[in-house]
């Protein structure tokens, strides 16, 4: 009984430093700038051609994938960022405000929006837009003391 459970602590003890040895072979390939043949394979798995089989064409191609990806990832960002500003200035032009007097008075007002929220905002609550662009406004364009307001529009 007792070589049978020596037999099968030596498989689990195989098991465990092979296991070991294959993690530090991936971690030392990686830290010496080299990536493995089974992380290059498995990101080109789906690819066209040669280069899903071979390593030289398969490692080019995925130096390529992994460095457009990151750059996306990156950039995506700056787009959403475009998105939100193209979005609010019509709905502060709307209300008589354009896009930059819009921020900077509600940056002077003390009012911390960014611009994700003030996209939404503008999209699904336009009486609260109007109530922040009437806020903006109101430090934008200060009235003038002594000055009494035209009325006869109304």
């Amino acid at each position: 009984a007792q070589a049978a459970i020596a037999s099968q602590s030596t498989s689990a003890w195989a098991s465990c430093v092979a296991l070991f040895s294959v993690a530090a072979m991936l971690l030392s390939a990686i830290r010496f700038g080299r990536l493995p043949r089974e992380i290059v394979f498995a990101v080109a798995k789906g690819m066209y051609g040669r280069s899903k089989r071979c390593y030289r064409l398969a490692h080019r191609r995925v130096m390529k994938e992994l460095d457009h990806m990151y750059f996306l990832r990156h950039r995506r960002p700056r787009d959403m960022r475009t998105m939100w500003i193209t979005r609010i200035n019509p709905a502060a032009r709307e209300h008589g405000l354009v896009y930059n007097r819009l921020i900077s008075g509600l940056h002077r007002a003390n009012v911390h929006l960014d611009r994700k929220t003030l996209c939404t905002l503008a999209e699904t609550e336009p009486v609260t837009f109007k109530i922040l662009v009437d806020e903006a406004k109101r430090i934008v364009y200060p009235r003038m003391a002594g000055t009494d307001r035209d009325l006869s529009q109304f």
